[in-house]
């Protein structure tokens, strides 16, 4: 009986491990070719230098949209 349990714990330990590197390998497979990522890059480029204000209720609206913005590009 207490073999059994051994043998539990073992495969459950087992399942978790698999299921954390599954997890791990899915959110890295996320993909974009380097034209999708410049042309992500040019858009924020874009927004940050030529976005009207007048859309935007404040500035500190748009300067919290434009450090977003940023880290994305930081990111891709």
């Amino acid at each position: 009986m207490f073999i059994l349990y051994i043998i539990i714990l073992f495969l459950t330990i087992i399942i978790l491990f698999l299921s954390l590197g599954l997890y791990f390998i899915l959110k890295k497979i996320v993909y974009l070719s380097d034209k999708e990522k410049e042309f992500i890059g040019f858009a924020i480029d874009i927004y940050q230098q030529y976005f009207n204000d007048d859309v935007v209720e404040s500035k500190e609206q748009h300067e919290i949209l434009v450090k977003e913005l940023e880290k994305i590009k930081n990111k891709l």
